[in-house]
């Protein structure tokens, strides 16, 4: 396939570490006698997300270079006229790589969508025409289409912020003031938090991207259009927009919640000479893969807990090569190109990263600065919080501006601090909104390279051989220190000349240790959730598909919602180490005669 602006990624293996340096995570569940802690199995799931309790399995060399074929994709360049609608399980393989999976800080709810039919389709495709913005023409013969939503970031992390920055005695009124913006202004408390909603947005579009291919092994593929939603472009598109949003569906109370369009996909079959050169097994591979990939906080001997079982004590000696961050690079870069519109050499000179490395004097020096700002910052939140607002609540907003500290923890052999530069941006007549969302996009790429090499000739006795975090939380916190304290951006010491903006944090590691499965589980068992995180969205939950004029909840029918586990052919289920499964966690197919129907 023709690879455009986009340089190709290269595999890069990661060497395992002698049989007697290697530990697994290797969770057992709590005996009759024994308290059940994150370290444990849980006993069951009963949940409707495609994910589940995943583990990841090994990719050999060949079909490695076929996976990273999809990390510099192309949009389609044409659709089948006539071809078939995928069947209801591709399109609920396809959701479940994007909307159900793509990354959210906190797992936050903030994107749903609806998928229209042929007809409806057509429609669409030719109100998109008319579009301003459009990073490319739209392809005729669209099988079916995404119309995503999106709404600002609000969590109880943005509820505490409301409380943050305010003088002693007139926080009564001023606090009261933000509040009402808030919900009626749509303003943010700083502006990294309003970026958020950006920055999920970009990385929501380019998982739309590969999830098409993958759930139709390479059959289907995706243009996805971003740029007429963002920034100026919707005011100069609104009356179209207009249309879009009478399409799908959307209300007035939920314009009235912040509810706007953020992405349209078109979905159709390419010509057999245009999809990539990948077999069937590497893209059910790859799919049942990217449901088990995870944020991985711990470096084992590093940061773990003291409550932590031995393995995560012992610290490995292994590193991330200086090759696999050139590639990490190399997909960033690509994707900023891809979304932006500009040249690749131009997205070099825009995105800014600081390498801290860890395993040098200077990286350490640099860690422990950043370190120490975050936490002046984490100590000026808890002291002048309002103690009227404070008490009565029990102390919970200081409970949680604590709790948020290991949120900002960075531990990795590799640590990039990334953002832009607003001026610089705009003087290359990008919108900065949308270079947020490509931002977004190229930070979610980067880490997928990093996770698939991961998996490459993965022995058995090893969960992974590289991992890692993307994380806000740091910039977040330092944006309040920006806007209240009168401290300086991340990025200021690397880049004193420019006025940077961070956006994200990425930390890699070498290691072969999974981190606590309590991590997911807050994500999947209401009764563990974490107090600052969503739980796992069913596809009923977030996703409607529109047929005969009628809006109706996607696996949603005859009283029965979705619990099948996507790319469950692929069995990468957790169990204990003598077999044993987590009761539920295998799910149960949809029946067979409804997956092989087409919703249309």
């Amino acid at each position: 396939m023709n690879m455009g602006n986009q340089k190709p990624i290269e595999v890069v293996e990661i060497e395992a570490p002698p049989v007697e340096a290697r530990v697994r995570r290797d969770a057992k569940f709590a005996g009759p006698d024994e308290k059940k802690g994150r370290y444990s199995l849980p006993k069951s799931l009963d949940s409707g997300t495609p994910v589940g309790y995943r583990t990841r399995i090994s990719l050999d060399s060949e079909e490695a270079e076929e996976a990273v074929r999809l990390l510099s994709l192309e949009r389609p360049i044409s659709f089948v006229k006539g071809a078939q609608v995928p069947s209801e399980r591709e399109i609920f393989e396809e959701v479940s790589l994007g909307i159900l999976t793509a990354r959210q800080s906190t797992n936050y709810r903030g994107h749903k969508e609806t998928l229209l039919g042929p007809e409806d389709t057509a429609k669409l495709t030719s109100i998109l025409n008319e579009l301003q913005g459009l990073e490319t023409v739209p392809n005729p013969h669209a099988t079916h289409a995404h119309v995503v939503l999106a709404r600002p970031y609000r969590t109880p992390f943005t509820f505490l912020l409301t409380f943050i920055g305010h003088k002693p005695v007139v926080s009564l009124a001023t606090v009261g003031v933000r509040g009402l913006k808030k919900r009626f202004q749509y303003i943010d408390d700083i502006p990294t938090i309003g970026y958020l909603q950006h920055l999920h947005i970009g990385i929501l579009a380019d998982a739309m991207e590969r999830a098409s291919v993958i759930a139709t092994s390479g059959r289907c593929m995706s243009q996805v259009f971003m740029r007429p939603f963002a920034g100026d472009w919707p005011q100069k598109n609104r009356e179209l927009i207009a249309q879009i949003e009478a399409l799908v569906g959307l209300s007035t109370a939920e314009r009235s919640l912040g509810w706007r369009v953020a992405i349209v996909g078109l979905t159709g079959e390419v010509p057999q000479e245009n999809r990539p050169e990948i077999r069937h097994e590497t893209y059910r591979k790859l799919g049942a893969n990217m449901m088990a990939f995870r944020s991985e906080r711990i470096q084992p001997g590093v940061n773990q807990e003291e409550k932590a079982p031995p393995q995560y004590h012992q610290r490995q000696d292994m590193d991330v090569p200086d090759e696999l961050t050139v590639m990490c690079g190399r997909a960033a870069y690509n994707a900023f190109a891809h979304w932006t519109g500009c040249d690749r050499e131009c997205s070099k000179d825009l995105l800014l990263l600081e390498r801290i490395d860890v395993l040098t004097p200077n990286g350490k020096q640099r860690l422990r600065e950043v370190r120490d700002q975050l936490g002046q910052v984490t100590d000026r939140v808890i002291k002048n919080i309002p103690l009227w607002a404070d008490l009565p609540t029990g102390k919970a907003l200081t409970r949680n501006a604590a709790r948020g500290r290991k949120a900002f923890a960075l531990a990795g052999q590799r640590i990039y601090i990334g953002g832009l530069d607003r001026k610089e941006i705009e003087r290359k007549h990008i919108d900065w909104k949308l270079a947020v969302r490509a931002f977004g996009a190229s930070a979610a790429r980067s880490a997928l390279v990093a996770e698939i090499m991961g998996c490459v000739n993965l022995p058995d006795d090893c969960d992974l051989l590289a991992g890692i975090c993307l994380m806000a939380g740091p910039v977040n916190q330092n944006d309040i220190g920006k806007e209240f304290y009168g401290h300086k951006d991340l990025l200021h010491s690397a880049y004193p000349d420019k006025e940077p903006t961070s956006l994200l944090v990425w930390t890699l590691k070498a290691k072969t240790i999974a981190d606590p499965i309590g991590n997911e589980e807050q994500l999947l068992d209401p009764r563990r959730k974490g107090a600052l995180v969503d739980l796992r969205a069913a596809p009923h939950e977030v996703v409607e598909y529109r047929k005969d004029g009628e809006f109706k909840k996607f696996r949603f029918r005859d009283g029965r919602s979705n619990s099948e586990r996507a790319f469950a052919d692929l069995d990468n289920f957790v169990r204990d180490p003598n077999g044993k499964e987590i009761r539920g966690n295998r799910g149960s197919n949809w029946p067979e005669e409804w997956a092989k129907e087409t919703l249309w």
